[in-house]
């Protein structure tokens, strides 16, 4: 508010410095993340209060909220935990489906595509499916690195594009994974850097090539300060990505979200190219 705009730097009210009058990135939108939870919670209001809300968040001369999120299979707000293809050894993906999804999570979107012209959508999953992992379980755990898995892997991410723009979702972005720095109670999966850029540059790159959709290497969750974190830092995933010639290619983009905050300054020093997304906001405290 009463921001003078003009070359330099200025400090607001509370003390915070605001630097003005250089140009970066222009900024692609703001958006929400679609749920089964969100969509079963909406669902139990009247058709007027229903209507009402998705006008407030998507309307142009309301929130107008044009680029959003949604997860590839199960997320920590689905109704449980599910993947498009829980058949071991399909490798072909002859078994994947999404017709789940076509019950409550993509009606939602649609009701944003409706209200919104400029409408785009980034994707990521929280989980492979079970038999990718090292362990059985949606919960923590790792991707088993072999040959078969990647391939399989990124033939479900190209099925999952095809799908979702067959049923009218305006796809933009798709990301290797959520949070790849943290195992959590809810579906997750842990990769390195150096996974991250081995499925990126020789496995999904090519796979989706064609699709009309660019890979956004995130959402990190990291570096962050402390022991515990230590081994999240900057140059081993986004620096460890860009440094190797077949990802880099395919990288348009980078998300951050949480701890990932602290590479903003080298990302952007480092790769001027790269858009930036915040991909998710510091929600848990719930203030």
């Amino acid at each position: 508010e009463n921001c003078p705009f003009k070359e330099g730097v200025i400090t607001d009210k509370k003390g915070v410095e605001l630097f003005v009058g250089e140009e970066k990135q222009s900024i692609r939108g703001f958006g929400t993340c679609f749920s089964e939870l969100g969509a079963k919670a909406l669902n139990t209001l009247s058709e007027e209060d229903k209507k009402a809300f998705l006008d407030e968040l998507f309307d142009e001369d309301k929130c107008n909220f044009n680029y959003c999120r949604t997860p590839m299979g199960a997320s920590d707000f689905a109704l449980d935990f599910y993947s498009y293809n829980e058949t071991d050894g399909d490798y072909e993906m002859k078994n994947f489906s999404v017709d789940r999804d076509k019950k409550l999570l993509i009606p939602l979107i649609l009701e944003g595509v409706k209200r919104q012209k400029d409408m785009q959508m980034f994707a990521s999953p929280w989980c492979p499916p079970l038999w990718f992992k090292t362990r059985k379980a949606y919960s923590s755990g790792t991707f088993n690195m072999t040959k078969e898995n990647l391939t399989a892997y990124a033939l479900y991410f190209k099925k999952y594009i095809e799908a979702y723009k067959s049923a009218g979702v305006p796809l933009v972005h798709v990301c290797p994974q959520n949070e790849p720095c943290s195992n959590q109670i809810f579906p997750s999966c842990v990769w390195t850097g150096k996974e991250l850029t081995e499925f990126i540059g020789g496995y999904l790159g090519e796979a989706i090539s064609d699709t009309g959709v660019d890979i956004m290497f995130g959402t990190i969750n990291g570096p962050e300060g402390g022991e515990r974190y230590s081994w999240t830092r900057y140059s081993d995933y986004l620096g460890y990505a860009m440094q190797d010639e077949k990802a880099r290619k395919y990288i348009k983009a980078v998300g951050y979200q949480w701890a990932g905050k602290f590479a903003l300054p080298q990302t952007r020093d480092d790769y001027p190219e790269l858009e930036i997304i915040q991909t998710e906001s510091e929600c848990g405290s719930g203030r």
